[in-house]
């Protein structure tokens, strides 16, 4: 077997393992392809919330009409959780607190 029959040879090889190879990575992002979806959907819905802010706003208002009481309730645990983002985010950036 000459140099220009070995160099075919493992062509060859390589063209096979390189197909094993896609369908392998095809049936791996098979098993990921939900959350890949799922992210798009979010990412189209805050997109999609961004263009029409008067949706989310409307619905806060009715339920801040409806039951205030709830709405304060959650009002405080939500700027509670803003605070602790912000202070692990200056923690993490090195920022100190």
């Amino acid at each position: 077997m000459n140099a220009r029959q070995a160099l075919w040879m493992r062509r060859a090889e390589l063209v096979q393992r390189s197909a094993l190879l896609r369908e392998r990575l095809t049936a791996h992002g098979h098993a990921v392809a939900p959350w890949f979806q799922a992210a798009e959907q979010a990412r189209h819905t805050a997109r999609w919330m961004r263009d029409h802010p008067w949706v989310p706003l409307s619905a806060l208002a009715l339920l801040v009409l409806r039951r205030p009481r709830r709405w304060l309730r959650w009002a405080w645990k939500g700027w509670g959780a803003w605070r602790l983002y912000m202070r692990v985010r200056r923690l993490w950036t090195g920022q100190g607190v």
